[in-house]
């Protein structure tokens, strides 16, 4: 009995403390935990937008994102017997140059959605001139059968003469491919990205949450402990806060 007396007394203690900390952070008595949440949630929107705005973290996120999805497609075409073998480094600079004219900043600064949207530019622009951009071209509808692929990148237009019918099919074949592709890959993309955005705005809602605990003067050890989960779970507020903010902004602009 004794014991148990103590750590109800520890438990409770610590549940003061972090009580103290939520006036610190939300600063409005009435509210202080709803306050507080909503409160490190909005902050830790803040800084995670002004790193976005400010650094070049996406920008270094998906060019290293992108270069890794562009080698795993050449090394599996590659595996293909008897083609001639294609290089990840010529596709992607054939991609960033009909993306974006060759400005690679702007590309991989490009939100996933409009990324991938300049990327199917490209391979619509590919498609036109198959036998120029043939790495580009063979890596990013990489799944389609080769014999289509070597169709499209063997065929010579030429003047007053209508394509003929196995070409269009097989070009329809690689256009359809690509678009899977991309699909694919804007889900993937997008879900790291927000995975890594998720993980940061837990982390660090959980340091506002520490840091307000040792504002509140009793920084114990079971206060600590209990800010983290209480951090993680404000954290969670940090998406919806982006998402209002975000929907006001829409609304105002319209």
């Amino acid at each position: 009995m004794p014991v148990r007396g103590s750590t109800r007394g520890v438990a409770m203690g610590s549940f003061d403390v972090i009580a103290r900390a939520f006036e610190n952070i939300a600063a409005v008595a009435e509210w202080r935990i709803v306050g507080a949440l909503v409160a490190a949630g909005v902050v830790a929107m803040a800084i995670l937008q002004v790193i976005k705005e400010l650094t070049p973290i996406r920008r270094a996120f998906q060019r290293q994102w992108v270069g890794r999805w562009i080698a795993a497609r050449c090394e599996d075409f590659n595996k293909n017997p008897g083609v001639q073998s294609i290089g990840a480094g010529g596709a992607e600079t054939d991609l960033i140059d009909l993306a974006t004219g060759g400005d690679d900043r702007a590309f991989f600064d490009l939100a996933a959605e409009q990324l991938i949207a300049q990327m199917n530019a490209a391979a619509q622009a590919a498609l036109d001139y198959p036998g120029k951009h043939r790495d580009l071209l063979a890596m990013i509808s990489e799944g389609v059968e080769v014999a289509d692929i070597e169709a499209v990148l063997a065929y010579v237009p030429r003047a007053e003469e209508s394509p003929p019918q196995e070409y269009l099919d097989a070009r329809n074949r690689v256009g359809n491919r690509i678009q899977r592709n991309l699909d694919g890959m804007q889900i993937s993309l997008s879900s790291r990205w927000q995975f890594w955005m998720q993980g940061a705005a837990l982390l660090i809602t959980v340091i506002i949450i520490e840091v307000a605990i040792v504002g509140a003067g009793s920084a114990t050890f079971g206060a600590m402990v209990l800010g983290v989960p209480i951090g993680i779970v404000g954290g969670y507020i940090a998406p919806v806060a982006r998402d209002l903010v975000a929907a006001l902004r829409s609304l105002r602009g319209a």
